[in-house]
Protein backbone atom coordinates (compact mmCIF):
# COMPACT_ATOMS: atom_id res chain seq x y z
CA UNK A 1 0.00 0.00 0.00
CA UNK A 2 1.50 3.45 -0.96
CA UNK A 3 2.77 5.43 2.13
CA UNK A 4 1.42 8.64 2.11
CA UNK A 5 4.90 10.08 1.73
CA UNK A 6 5.30 8.38 -1.12
CA UNK A 7 1.93 9.31 -2.74
CA UNK A 8 3.34 12.86 -1.73
CA UNK A 9 6.59 12.97 -3.16
CA UNK A 10 5.14 11.42 -6.11
CA UNK A 11 2.36 14.51 -6.71
CA UNK A 12 0.93 17.41 -5.62
CA UNK A 13 -2.31 17.42 -7.57
CA UNK A 14 -2.71 16.13 -10.68
CA UNK A 15 -2.87 19.45 -13.58
CA UNK A 16 -2.59 21.98 -10.77
CA UNK A 17 0.38 23.83 -11.18
CA UNK A 18 -1.17 26.23 -8.69
CA UNK A 19 -0.35 24.45 -5.34
CA UNK A 20 3.09 22.51 -3.95
CA UNK A 21 3.01 20.21 -1.29
CA UNK A 22 6.77 18.79 0.19
CA UNK A 23 6.91 16.07 2.84
CA UNK A 24 9.50 16.79 5.33
CA UNK A 25 10.22 14.87 8.81
CA UNK A 26 8.24 16.30 11.10
CA UNK A 27 4.95 17.40 8.62
CA UNK A 28 4.20 18.65 5.39
CA UNK A 29 4.74 21.96 3.71
CA UNK A 30 1.61 23.38 1.35
CA UNK A 31 2.06 26.52 -0.94
CA UNK A 32 -0.92 27.76 -2.54
CA UNK A 33 0.11 30.40 -5.45
CA UNK A 34 -3.21 32.06 -6.12
CA UNK A 35 -2.74 35.33 -7.70
CA UNK A 36 -2.54 38.09 -6.28
CA UNK A 37 -1.48 36.02 -3.17
CA UNK A 38 0.83 33.72 -2.35
CA UNK A 39 -0.18 31.03 0.81
CA UNK A 40 2.46 28.90 2.63
CA UNK A 41 1.39 26.68 5.64
CA UNK A 42 3.37 24.47 7.13
CA UNK A 43 1.63 21.06 8.52
CA UNK A 44 3.16 19.96 11.94
CA UNK A 45 1.42 18.25 15.28
CA UNK A 46 4.55 18.76 16.51
CA UNK A 47 5.78 22.65 15.53
CA UNK A 48 5.98 24.53 19.06
CA UNK A 49 3.54 26.88 18.82
CA UNK A 50 0.19 24.75 18.28
CA UNK A 51 1.53 21.79 20.28
CA UNK A 52 1.84 24.04 23.62
CA UNK A 53 -1.68 24.93 22.16
CA UNK A 54 -2.49 21.53 22.29
CA UNK A 55 -1.58 20.91 25.85
CA UNK A 56 -4.02 23.44 27.05
CA UNK A 57 -6.48 22.13 29.36
CA UNK A 58 -9.15 24.36 29.47
CA UNK A 59 -10.01 24.61 26.02
CA UNK A 60 -13.65 24.54 24.83
CA UNK A 61 -13.54 21.71 22.25
CA UNK A 62 -12.31 19.92 25.17
CA UNK A 63 -15.33 20.52 27.04
CA UNK A 64 -17.80 20.30 24.26
CA UNK A 65 -16.52 16.77 23.88
CA UNK A 66 -16.42 15.22 26.79
CA UNK A 67 -18.79 15.43 29.79
CA UNK A 68 -18.65 15.69 34.02
CA UNK A 69 -18.26 11.90 34.19
CA UNK A 70 -15.08 11.99 31.89
CA UNK A 71 -17.39 8.70 30.54
CA UNK A 72 -16.84 9.96 26.53
CA UNK A 73 -13.64 8.05 25.63
CA UNK A 74 -13.76 7.66 21.49
CA UNK A 75 -14.74 10.21 18.89
CA UNK A 76 -15.17 10.12 15.48
CA UNK A 77 -14.30 13.43 13.64
CA UNK A 78 -16.44 13.02 10.72
CA UNK A 79 -14.53 16.49 8.86
CA UNK A 80 -10.75 15.37 9.71
CA UNK A 81 -9.51 18.31 7.53
CA UNK A 82 -5.86 19.22 8.57
CA UNK A 83 -6.77 17.23 12.26
CA UNK A 84 -5.22 19.90 14.54
CA UNK A 85 -8.63 19.40 16.31
CA UNK A 86 -8.40 15.43 16.70
CA UNK A 87 -4.46 16.21 18.01
CA UNK A 88 -6.08 18.25 20.60
CA UNK A 89 -8.45 15.86 21.49
CA UNK A 90 -5.64 12.83 21.03
CA UNK A 91 -3.62 14.55 23.29
CA UNK A 92 -6.44 14.54 26.47
CA UNK A 93 -6.66 10.60 25.98
CA UNK A 94 -9.59 10.51 24.02
CA UNK A 95 -8.95 7.96 20.99
CA UNK A 96 -9.94 9.90 17.84
CA UNK A 97 -11.09 8.29 14.38
CA UNK A 98 -10.60 10.98 11.44
CA UNK A 99 -12.22 10.57 8.07
CA UNK A 100 -11.22 12.66 5.47
CA UNK A 101 -12.31 11.90 1.57
CA UNK A 102 -10.11 14.30 -0.28
CA UNK A 103 -6.59 12.23 -0.96
CA UNK A 104 -4.30 14.73 -0.83
CA UNK A 105 -5.81 16.36 2.40
CA UNK A 106 -5.70 12.93 3.95
CA UNK A 107 -2.16 11.84 2.94
CA UNK A 108 -1.23 15.19 4.61
CA UNK A 109 -2.31 14.60 7.68
CA UNK A 110 -1.65 10.82 7.50
CA UNK A 111 1.92 11.50 7.05
CA UNK A 112 1.93 14.59 10.04
CA UNK A 113 0.84 11.98 12.05
CA UNK A 114 3.52 9.21 11.11
CA UNK A 115 5.80 11.98 11.86
CA UNK A 116 4.42 12.91 14.78
CA UNK A 117 4.42 9.27 16.07
CA UNK A 118 8.34 8.78 15.59
CA UNK A 119 8.88 12.06 18.14
CA UNK A 120 9.00 11.19 21.86
CA UNK A 121 6.62 13.82 23.40
CA UNK A 122 3.96 13.47 20.40
CA UNK A 123 3.96 9.67 19.84
CA UNK A 124 1.28 8.98 22.47
CA UNK A 125 -0.90 11.45 21.38
CA UNK A 126 -0.39 10.76 17.82
CA UNK A 127 -0.73 6.92 18.79
CA UNK A 128 -4.49 7.66 19.42
CA UNK A 129 -5.23 8.50 16.32
CA UNK A 130 -6.73 6.55 13.03
CA UNK A 131 -6.94 8.12 10.04
CA UNK A 132 -9.75 6.64 7.49
CA UNK A 133 -9.83 7.81 3.69
CA UNK A 134 -13.37 8.06 3.09
CA UNK A 135 -16.70 9.75 2.00
CA UNK A 136 -18.28 10.83 5.66
CA UNK A 137 -21.91 10.21 4.84
CA UNK A 138 -21.15 6.49 3.95
CA UNK A 139 -18.75 5.84 6.46
CA UNK A 140 -21.85 6.81 8.95
CA UNK A 141 -23.99 4.88 7.09
CA UNK A 142 -22.29 1.80 7.33
CA UNK A 143 -21.69 2.25 10.93
CA UNK A 144 -22.84 -0.34 13.30
CA UNK A 145 -24.83 1.54 16.31
CA UNK A 146 -24.10 -1.35 18.59
CA UNK A 147 -20.94 -0.46 19.18
CA UNK A 148 -21.05 3.89 19.06
CA UNK A 149 -18.69 6.30 18.93
CA UNK A 150 -19.50 8.25 22.23
CA UNK A 151 -19.24 11.74 20.26
CA UNK A 152 -19.48 12.64 16.37
CA UNK A 153 -17.30 15.74 15.65
CA UNK A 154 -18.09 18.06 12.75
CA UNK A 155 -16.09 21.15 12.15
CA UNK A 156 -17.62 22.31 8.68
CA UNK A 157 -15.79 25.27 7.08
CA UNK A 158 -16.99 28.01 8.58
CA UNK A 159 -19.20 30.07 6.19
CA UNK A 160 -18.96 33.21 3.92
CA UNK A 161 -18.66 35.92 6.32
CA UNK A 162 -19.38 40.21 5.06
CA UNK A 163 -16.45 41.38 6.31
CA UNK A 164 -13.89 41.52 4.46
CA UNK A 165 -11.12 40.22 6.63
CA UNK A 166 -9.50 36.70 5.24
CA UNK A 167 -9.66 33.06 7.56
CA UNK A 168 -6.50 32.19 8.40
CA UNK A 169 -3.67 31.00 5.29
CA UNK A 170 -4.39 27.09 6.61
CA UNK A 171 -8.52 27.91 5.97
CA UNK A 172 -7.62 29.58 3.15
CA UNK A 173 -5.68 26.53 1.56
CA UNK A 174 -8.38 23.84 2.93
CA UNK A 175 -11.42 25.84 1.04
CA UNK A 176 -9.29 25.37 -2.18
CA UNK A 177 -8.99 21.60 -1.67
CA UNK A 178 -12.06 20.65 -0.31
CA UNK A 179 -16.09 21.38 0.08
CA UNK A 180 -19.02 20.67 2.82
CA UNK A 181 -20.55 18.12 0.89
CA UNK A 182 -23.38 16.24 2.66
CA UNK A 183 -22.56 17.94 5.46
CA UNK A 184 -26.59 18.53 6.83
CA UNK A 185 -26.92 14.85 5.97
CA UNK A 186 -24.35 13.75 7.97
CA UNK A 187 -25.37 15.69 10.86
CA UNK A 188 -28.93 13.87 10.91
CA UNK A 189 -27.34 10.42 10.82
CA UNK A 190 -24.95 11.23 13.42
CA UNK A 191 -27.64 12.42 15.61
CA UNK A 192 -28.95 8.39 14.62
CA UNK A 193 -25.49 7.11 15.12
CA UNK A 194 -23.43 8.91 18.30
CA UNK A 195 -23.52 7.29 21.72
CA UNK A 196 -23.37 10.33 23.96
CA UNK A 197 -23.26 13.49 21.96
CA UNK A 198 -22.56 15.06 18.55
CA UNK A 199 -20.49 18.49 18.51
CA UNK A 200 -20.47 21.12 15.86
CA UNK A 201 -17.95 23.66 15.59
CA UNK A 202 -19.46 27.13 14.38
CA UNK A 203 -18.57 30.69 13.75
CA UNK A 204 -19.30 32.35 17.57
CA UNK A 205 -22.55 34.67 15.45
CA UNK A 206 -23.25 32.21 12.79
CA UNK A 207 -26.40 30.53 12.92
CA UNK A 208 -26.97 27.19 13.84
CA UNK A 209 -26.23 24.30 11.10
CA UNK A 210 -29.52 22.99 10.87
CA UNK A 211 -32.93 24.57 12.56
CA UNK A 212 -32.11 21.99 15.34
CA UNK A 213 -31.74 23.65 18.77
CA UNK A 214 -28.38 22.51 20.74
CA UNK A 215 -28.74 20.85 24.37
CA UNK A 216 -25.55 23.22 24.95
CA UNK A 217 -23.21 25.79 23.47
CA UNK A 218 -19.47 26.16 24.49
CA UNK A 219 -18.00 29.76 23.45
CA UNK A 220 -14.41 31.35 22.97
CA UNK A 221 -13.74 34.67 21.68
CA UNK A 222 -14.70 33.78 17.71
CA UNK A 223 -16.25 30.53 17.66
CA UNK A 224 -18.72 28.18 19.69
CA UNK A 225 -19.30 24.51 19.75
CA UNK A 226 -23.52 23.34 19.97
CA UNK A 227 -23.34 20.38 21.61
CA UNK A 228 -26.83 18.33 20.88
CA UNK A 229 -27.11 15.04 23.33
CA UNK A 230 -28.32 11.97 21.72
CA UNK A 231 -30.24 8.90 23.22
CA UNK A 232 -27.10 7.24 24.64
CA UNK A 233 -27.19 10.49 27.50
Amino acid sequence: MTSARDFLSRQTRESDENLRVEATDDGVIIELLQPPDRLEFRHSYVETAFFKRAQQSRQALLKACNNRQRSIHSILDLTGGWGMDSFILAQHGQRVTMIEYDRLVYSISSHSLECARSIRRSATAAGRIETIHANALQFLQNLDKKDPFDCIYLDPMFPAHHSSAKPAKEMQILQYLTSNENIEDCFDLALLKAGNRVVVKRPAKAPTLTDLSPDLVIREKTIRFDVYLTQGC
